[in-house]
């Protein structure tokens, strides 16, 4: 039998952990919401990764002729171009993290410092690290139908073209 000795004053008794599932949802919903958006930024960057290599196939079409006609194969040309965009990707993604850190620095010493005086900044160094040889692979697999393009063309149709 439960008694419940507030009841007759009409008061109410809380432990407040409603408040704290309310807004450990809240915060649950906040941080898929930013993952969401990670995710979109991601398949943006991958068109524009595969987009500048894709160009970049199209105005060096001579100059890989040329490296195809002093002896690379087919198979160097290809890692030759999957190099350059895991390259662009990365120093893109390093570049991006660098700010990004500074960005939440700033916003911590800003902010955070001021309203909650032992509160500490932690930057998610393994996280970060996961995320850049995730943006790696990203840029190796925007690579291939550019790399596939380039590697079709023979050295004499390639050193014709203008």
């Amino acid at each position: 039998m439960v008694v419940i000795l507030a009841d007759p004053v009409g008061a109410k008794i809380e432990n407040g952990l409603r408040t704290w599932a309310s807004l450990d949802q809240q915060l649950g919903i906040y941080t898929w919401s930013a993952l969401g958006l990670l995710g979109v930024a991601v398949v943006i960057a991958l068109i524009g990764v595969s987009n500048t290599l894709g160009l970049s196939v199209l105005e060096r079409a001579r100059e890989h002729a040329m490296l195809r006609a002093l002896g690379l194969t087919r198979g160097q040309l290809r890692r030759m171009l999957a190099a350059e965009a895991v390259l662009l990707s990365v120093v893109a993604t390093l570049l991006g993290t660098v700010i990004g850190v500074g960005f939440a620095w700033v916003g911590y010493e800003t902010f955070v410092t001021r309203a909650l005086g032992d509160a500490t900044m932690r930057v998610p160094w393994l996280s970060l690290g996961v995320v850049v040889l995730i943006a790696a692979l990203a840029g190796l697999l925007a690579a291939v139908l550019p790399a596939r393009r380039a590697a079709r063309v023979t050295p004499a149709a390639g050193l014709s073209l203008d």
